[in-house]
């Protein structure tokens, strides 16, 4: 046996040992507000998932250069997840993207971050259910960011030009993988079925 881990640190040791650089936390600015009403406002039964169509919003980036990205929408009862391709990061094309799927789905309450894609949000979706997380608290939006996780595991970071038919499979293959939190059924299945 190693008499190394047996025996106590000489005491030149230890400083090297317990000298750690302190963790930093990011800070939020003072003059920070929120776009909206906060997570905290939202109502019990969107905290609790009661009922279908409470969505939460968010964006997965493929490439630092300003170009495609993907909008996501993940039901937080059915973890049915919405992906649309959009021409980049800005609140112009969220908007844009958001006013067509909305022809489409019954959207009840939206959930996003802080960040500036989500700002206008209030133009095309009704402001009094629009609730922002609080800044760098990505665990408040814990089940987006799971399945943004699943996106990644079809379009790595760095991975360019997705093309529509890409990104309507993988919309396609998260909606029918079985989850644990839904009996093993998938979000699809769960739609249909209860």
């Amino acid at each position: 046996m190693d008499s190394s881990w047996t025996t106590r640190p000489k005491p030149e040791q230890i400083c090297f040992i317990l000298v750690r650089r302190p963790l930093r936390k990011k800070q939020v600015s003072p003059n920070f507000k929120l776009a909206g009403k906060s997570i905290e406002e939202r109502p019990e039964s969107i905290d609790n998932r009661e009922k279908l169509g409470d969505f939460k919003i968010d964006t997965v980036i493929q490439t630092r250069a300003k170009n495609e990205c993907l909008l996501t929408l993940t039901d937080r009862k059915s973890r049915y997840q919405i992906i649309r391709l959009i021409p980049d990061k800005s609140s112009t094309s969220v908007n844009h993207a958001l006013k067509a799927i909305l022809k489409n789905y019954q959207i009840n309450s939206i959930t996003a971050d802080n960040g500036t894609e989500f700002s206008r949000l209030a133009d095309v979706f009704d402001p009094k259910h629009i609730y922002y997380a609080h800044p760098y608290s990505s665990w408040e939006r814990g089940s987006n960011e799971n399945h943004n996780r699943l996106i990644r595991r079809w379009l790595p970071k760095g991975s360019k030009n997705a093309t529509p038919q890409q990104v309507a499979f993988i919309e396609n293959w998260i909606n029918n993988y079985p989850k644990k939190i839904l009996d093993y059924k998938s979000p699809k299945e769960f739609l249909q079925t209860g």
